[in-house]
Formats: structure tokens, sequence, C-alpha cells
């Protein structure tokens, strides 16, 4: 998982211990400094307390749920009554998630609340859509194909059938994700994803969706998405169209599998 976290020193350093064998965990100095790293990396989760720096902001995480509304964000704060009141008045904005310091911290349930919350719904339904398909293959190849969908920014090749479609659909399927969000740019979304250029991204975008993704927010629903990732994904090898560049974060190489969690009912 790749989470941000913006909190006080004591708060931090528990986060630090939760997700100790967690390689992205990125921390930010400021509200500023939060915003960048959400629009620029793959953050799947937020961790965050209204008076990180010292002073209590609701307008801050107010205007993180307004314009990243599909991310989710974890308030972990005190048990004081300013934190409360601003937690209150965050939940009439859409905040769900709240962890109290010393009661409901405790390092595995903390961790297990994190991945249970940072499943991606449009992810879900796809991989569920190629369940059957995915059953016919090995075990070992079928989670890598499950990691790919769930992580596709630390994938640049993939040993796979079809390996580019496959790569090109998992990256675009997240973007429509993120480009539902009115807080992020085309070109934020091709940097998070690890393309070098915006160019390509479009191209790869296009080649699946039919549509620019600067069309995305008035022009394809979510059902549609899928619909549109699983025709092109069945729709033959012939991956020549397709722009040879997949980006590249530097450093990054495919993961090691991970163990996936599906969704519990809401």
């Amino acid at each position: 998982m790749s989470v941000a976290a913006f909190l006080p020193s004591r708060l931090l350093t528990h986060v630090k211990h939760v997700l100790a064998d967690e390689p992205e965990l990125f921390v930010a100095s400021s509200w500023q400094e939060l915003e960048s790293l959400i629009r620029r990396k793959p953050i799947s989760v937020v961790i965050l307390d209204p008076t990180a720096d010292g002073i209590m902001n609701v307008g801050a995480v107010a205007g993180l749920l307004k314009r990243y509304p599909s991310l989710p964000l974890i308030a972990y704060v005190t048990l004081h009554a300013p934190q409360f009141n601003a937690v209150a008045q965050l939940g009439r904005l859409g905040l769900k998630e709240v962890v109290l310091h010393h009661f409901d911290d405790a390092p595995e349930g903390f961790r297990e609340r994190i991945e249970r919350v940072e499943g991606n719904a449009l992810t879900h339904d796809v991989i569920e859509a190629l369940r059957d398909r995915l059953g016919q293959l090995p075990r070992q190849l079928s989670v890598a194909v499950e990691n790919l969908f769930d992580q596709p920014h630390r994938y640049t090749s993939a040993e796979l059938g079809s390996p580019k479609r496959l790569l090109v659909a998992a990256k675009v399927l997240r973007g429509f994700s993120y480009l539902r969000d009115p807080g992020y740019s085309v070109l934020d979304v091709s940097i998070k994803l690890g393309y070098k250029t915006a160019r390509i991204f479009s191209q790869h975008w296009v080649s699946v969706f039919g549509v620019t993704p600067a069309r995305i927010r008035t022009r394809l629903t979510d059902e549609a998405a899928i619909e549109s990732v699983l025709r092109w994904l069945g729709a033959g090898d012939d991956d020549s169209s397709l722009a040879d560049d997949l980006g590249h974060v530097p450093g990054h190489n495919a993961p090691r599998p991970r163990r996936r969690r599906k969704p519990e009912p809401s």
C-alpha cells in the first residue's frame, strides 16, 4: 500500500511502527506538501490529524475531502475536545474513518483498518469479471495479474500473456478512478502512474476508452469504464498501435505479490 501521513510526531512514530514493513510511507511536513504527495504519488490512503502542524485546521482537511472524494482519509487523533469537535464537523463533510490514539490504534487492528479502506472498487470489479479466466492460470500467475491491477504504478513491464495489453488496462483503469476526483489534472495522473509523458498516457486512454482523458468527467460512467476495459482486454493480441514507452519509476520494479483483501460489504 502507499500511505501519506501528516501527523504530530508522537502519532507519526506509532504509524511508522504499524507500517514498518511498508516501503511506501510518505511523510508530509505541511498541508501543501501533503496535497503535492496526493497529486503526484500513487497514494492509496491518507492518515492525518487536523492539528498536524500545531494549529487546528478543519478547512485544510475539508478541502482534501472536496477535491479527492475517492481517496480514503483516516483521521488519527487524540482524545481531546478540540479534535472531537473537528472530527464531528468533518464527518458531516464526508470523513468516515477515525482512529483514537491509545484507544483503538493497536498495531494489528490499525493496519487491518488501513488495508480495509484502501481497496479500489473499480479494480475489484474488473478482477471479479476476470475471475473465471484467472482461475485457469497457475496460482502464482493469477496472483501476479491481480497485483498488477492493485499496483499498476509499480510495473513498467510484465511477463504475462499479452503483457502490454494487461499493463495498459491496469494503468488506465486506475487513471480513470483518479480522474473522477476534481483535484487531479491529467498530468498529475500520468505522473502518479509512472508515465514519462502525459501524451503516452492519453494515447493509451484513447485506445481503451475512445475518448481523451480531459473528457472523462462528463463522458464516462464507472460501468462504461469497466465494460470498455474488459472489451479491450478481449479484443486480441495486436498491440502494435500502443506506444512502446509504458513509463518508468526510478527504483521501482515489479513488487512481490501481496495478499489481496476483498472489500467488506458496506
